[in-house]
């Protein structure tokens, strides 16, 4: 007797297979590959990457000067000097002041216990007991400078490559301007590549640029207030102002703790106050209401994307990664997850997004 052919019809047009998890974990594996060989070389790349932003920065300048008339080998030696030039001051600056700052530590300390022992005797008013008081042991004077001190160290730690740094910026200088015509035939002209990659550096270079005379305004502002409020290195509290407002969410109060904690001390609790306020005002005024003028939208990433790249980049490149944070996730954003339809979905979400309107829509 034969068998129906029918019953086995279903073995011969099987239904759809349920995806494999192989390429998901390829990916993932990938990524770690690579992330444990950035921070393998971190030391070497950390100098070459800042190399990358500071010509994104004085490229634009150089290209203006050229369409002011003055030959290309002027504009390029002119550009050149000018970062030299600051470059040399601002680590002379750096190395003098932590210097004083060292000198002056003991005075700091003794008017720190002063001010310890007042508070002490407070709480003990309010019913606190000295022990449990005693018992924070990172409420100790010591342990508050030494990590100021490690704060202004890591930072001079940034500069400890300065010579590699700025061998590789003279070439990627010296290069920029044939860069773009050798871009243009590598990849032709119209390819999408070819436009992802110029709209990230025209992005990023007027990022950059806007961001540093944001940051000097706001350290002009700053150091004239601490100057007339007498706390004392208010040139050396200002330069690292500038310098951490490229670091988003955590910089600026980085940058407000050492000229507070030193306005208490030298100046009073109320004191002390007034100057955090206006301190605060003049960085909000200048991120609230003048910033939004000139950089439109930002770089399109959403706040928690911007908070979690600041401590991935450090955790990869060390202090230098908390400043290139944004302009590195913003390449990496720009340059390879929108490149590849498979990551696009990704490079969406890292996106900041609709604020006005984040119900979800049916699609037409």
């Amino acid at each position: 007797m034969s068998i129906p052919s029918k019953i086995f019809s279903k073995s011969n047009h099987p239904g759809p297979r349920p995806s494999s998890i192989l390429p998901l974990l390829a990916g993932l594996a990938s990524i770690v590959l690579i992330v444990a060989g950035l921070r393998s070389v971190s030391s070497l790349l950390s100098p070459i990457l800042l190399s990358l932003f500071i010509t994104l920065v004085t490229s634009p300048v150089m290209s203006w000067l050229k369409r002011r008339g003055l030959p290309g080998w002027l504009a390029y030696t002119l550009v050149l000097l000018l970062v030299l030039l600051i470059g040399t001051c601002s680590l002379l600056f750096f190395v003098v002041s932590l210097n004083q700052l060292t000198d002056d530590l003991p005075t700091y300390v003794d008017q720190i216990e002063t001010q310890v022992t007042a508070l002490w005797q407070w709480a003990i008013a309010q019913g606190v007991t000295a022990d449990d008081i005693r018992g924070l042991q990172w409420f100790q004077p010591e342990r508050i400078f030494q990590t100021l001190s490690s704060l202004v160290t890591a930072l001079l730690g940034i500069f400890s490559d300065a010579g590699l740094m700025l061998l590789v910026f003279v070439y990627m200088l010296a290069s920029a301007p044939t860069f773009s015509h050798q871009l243009h035939q590598g990849l032709g002209t119209g390819s999408p590549a070819l436009r992802r990659f110029s709209n990230f550096a025209s992005s990023m270079s007027t990022y950059l640029l806007i961001k540093s005379w944001l940051g000097a305004l706001a350290a002009i502002a700053q150091i004239i207030l601490m100057w007339i409020m007498g706390v004392d290195f208010a040139v050396l509290w200002g330069i690292l102002s500038f310098l951490f407002n490229f670091v988003p969410n955590v910089g600026f109060y980085i940058a407000l703790a050492p000229p507070l904690l030193l306005a208490f001390l030298t100046l009073g609790l109320w004191k002390a106050i007034i100057f955090g306020i206006i301190y605060i005002i003049i960085n909000n005024f200048l991120d609230i209401v003048i910033a939004p003028r000139y950089l439109s939208k930002g770089l399109d990433l959403s706040a928690l994307v911007t908070f979690l790249a600041v401590i991935v980049w450090t955790w990869i490149l060390g202090p230098i990664g908390a400043f290139l944070a944004l302009p590195l996730t913003m390449m990496v954003k720009v340059l390879v997850l929108e490149a590849f339809p498979e990551t696009q979905l990704l490079a969406e979400l890292m996106g900041a997004g609709d604020e006005e309107d984040t119900s979800i829509k049916p699609s037409a």
